[in-house]
C-alpha cells in the first residue's frame, strides 16, 4: 500500500513539473484591450514617428503625449452623442460623422479600453467616418494629429492625415504645400487671386484677418451644413479635382444663406470673399467666406475692398501689433494693479471644446459679467485648452470692480483678435461695460479673445 502511494506522489509531482509557470501567459502577453475576442491587436510599443506609430494602448497608459504625433489602432465604434458611455461598437445605424473610436484589438467592446478621435470637417472625416463608410469597421488606421482629452478622455484630435488600407487623405504635419500654377491677381474685387496665388498668399504669411476675393471654379461638393446654412466645397482654376482648394463654411451669393447641397453646382464659376488661413497644414477660406460672384453674377451686397475705418469709442484702444486691447477711464488717476490669467479664474472646461461663461468673480472681488445680444448662436465662451475667453460679434462684458477702475489691458489670445473697431465702451462708478459691436450684413466680425487682465484701480 505504501509503495502504491509513493508511486502516485511521483507522478503527480512529476505532471506539476511540466505545468510550470512557463505555461502560463504572464499579465504582460495579456493584449491591453477589454473583449479582444482573440482578434488582432496592435503592437503596444510606438513611439509617435509614421515609421513607429503610438498604439491605442499607448494613449491609453499616458505612455502617448504631444502635437504632430502618429496613432494606429482599429477602428471598433463611435460615439452617437456627447457621453462616451454611450458608445456603438458597430456602424449600424450610425450618424455621427465627427467621431470614430480606436482600439488596440480590432474586435475590442468596452468603453475602458477605446481612444476618442474627432474628426474635422474635410478629406479625413469624409474617409474616415462610419456613416459614410460603415465597412471601415475593425479595420487598421493610422492617424496623424494631436494627443488631447476628447469626450473627458485622452484621445486624438487635429486629425491632418490618415491612412486607411493603401488610401491616404489629408496632408502630413510638416508638409509644406507645393504651389501648382502660376500666381496671379491681387486680391481684390476687380484683380482677384487665382488658386495658386490664394496658396502663395498663405505660404507668404498674408494677413489671416483680412478678407481677399479668389476666383475658380467649382470642382468638388463636400457637404450642406443645416446649422449653418453653409457649405463645405473645394474649387480648382479649372473645375477638376486638381490642385483644389478648400472652401470652408461657405456661404451664398452676397452672403446669403444657402438652403441645401444643390445650390451650388460642380463647374459654377466664382469668386470668394473671405480671410485665408493655414488649418494644420492644409490652406484654406476661413467660415464665413461668401460668393462675390457666382457665374458672372453678383448682388452688390459685397464687403468693399477698402471699408472705413470709424473712430473709435473713448478709451478704447486697439492694438493689433502686441494684440492688447485697453480700456482707459480718462481723467482717473492710477494706482494699485492687480493681473489676472483666465486661465486660473475657476472656469471648468473638462472635455477642452469650450463653455459658455457668464460670471466670474476674481479673487479680489471684482467680476466680470458676460452675454449676447438676443439671436445671436455664439456665446462668450471659455476654451480651456487655449486658456482665453471670446466675446463673439455683439456680445458684452460688463466689469463690476471692488472699487472704481483707471485702467484694464486685456493681452489676446492672437494679435488680431482685438475685437471690432465698431465696439463700444461705457465706464459708470465702478462699473465698465464693453460691448463688441458687429453690424455688417454678413460675416462674424471680429472675435475679442484675451488670456489676462491687468486691472488698475483708482488712485
Amino acid at each position: 500500500m505504501k509503495k502504491i502511494l509513493y508511486t502516485m506522489l511521483v507522478a503527480l509531482a512529476t505532471t506539476l513539473s511540466f505545468t510550470s509557470c512557463e505555461d502560463v501567459p504572464a499579465p504582460y502577453d495579456i493584449p491591453t484591450g477589454g473583449n479582444t475576442g482573440g482578434g488582432t491587436t496592435v503592437d503596444t510599443e510606438g513611439d509617435g514617428t509614421e515609421a513607429k506609430p503610438f498604439s491605442a494602448a499607448d494613449i491609453k497608459s499616458g505612455k502617448a503625449k504631444g502635437n504632430d504625433v502618429y496613432v494606429k489602432g482599429y477602428i471598433v465604434g463611435f460615439v452617437p452623442d456627447k457621453d462616451i458611455s454611450e458608445a456603438k461598437f458597430t456602424a449600424d445605424g450610425c450618424e455621427a460623422t465627427s467621431n470614430v473610436l480606436i482600439a488596440a484589438s480590432a474586435d475590442e467592446t468596452s468603453v475602458d479600453k477605446v481612444v476618442p478621435v474627432q474628426l474635422p470637417f474635410g478629406d479625413v472625416r469624409t474617409a474616415i467616418n462610419l456613416k459614410d463608410n460603415p465597412g471601415n469597421l475593425k479595420q487598421e488606421v493610422i492617424l496623424g494629429g494631436n494627443i488631447e482629452n476628447y469626450f473627458g478622455k485622452p484621445g486624438v484630435k487635429s486629425v491632418v492625415w490618415a491612412k486607411i488600407g493603401d488610401k491616404e487623405v489629408g496632408k502630413k504635419s510638416g508638409t509644406e504645400v507645393v504651389i501648382a500654377g502660376t500666381p496671379k491677381g491681387t486680391g481684390s474685387k476687380e484683380d482677384p487671386f487665382n488658386i495658386a496665388a490664394a496658396n502663395k498668399y498663405i505660404k507668404d504669411g498674408g494677413a489671416a484677418d483680412v478678407e481677399v476675393y479668389v476666383k475658380g471654379k467649382v470642382s468638388e461638393l463636400k457637404m450642406y451644413k443645416e446649422q449653418y446654412h453653409s457649405i463645405d466645397y473645394y474649387i480648382s482654376e479649372d473645375g477638376t479635382t486638381n490642385n483644389q482648394f478648400y472652401v470652408y463654411g461657405g456661404l451664398g451669393l452676397g452672403g446669403k444663406d444657402f438652403t441645401k447641397l444643390e445650390d451650388l453646382k460642380v463647374g459654377d464659376e466664382v469668386i470668394i470673399c473671405g480671410k485665408l488661413k493655414n488649418y494644420n497644414g492644409t490652406y484654406e477660406f476661413d467660415v464665413k467666406n461668401y460668393i462675390y460672384s457666382l457665374n458672372g453674377k453678383t448682388d452688390g451686397a459685397s464687403t468693399p475692398d477698402t471699408p472705413s475705418t470709424p473712430e473709435l469709442k473713448a478709451g478704447l484702444n486697439l492694438d493689433t501689433t502686441n494684440g492688447l486691447v485697453t480700456f482707459v477711464n480718462d481723467g482717473v488717476a492710477e494706482g494699485e494693479e492687480v493681473k489676472f490669467e483666465v486661465k486660473d479664474m475657476g472656469i471648468e472646461d473638462p472635455e477642452l471644446k469650450g463653455v459658455q461663461v457668464t460670471e466670474v468673480t476674481l479673487s479680489d472681488g471684482t467680476k466680470l459679467t458676460f452675454s449676447a445680444d438676443e439671436g445671436e448662436k455664439s456665446k462668450p465662451t471659455y476654451f480651456g485648452k487655449y486658456g482665453s475667453i471670446r466675446i463673439y460679434k455683439n456680445c458684452s462684458i460688463n466689469i463690476a470692480g471692488k472699487s472704481k477702475i483707471a485702467k484694464v489691458v486685456f493681452t489676446c489670445d492672437g494679435k488680431a483678435y482685438v475685437g471690432n473697431n465698431t465696439a463700444t465702451l461705457a465706464f459708470e462708478g465702478n462699473n465698465i461695460t464693453y460691448k463688441n459691436v458687429y453690424t455688417a450684413a454678413q460675416g462674424g466680425g471680429v472675435q475679442f479673445r484675451f488670456k489676462t487682465i491687468a486691472i488698475t484701480y483708482a488712485k
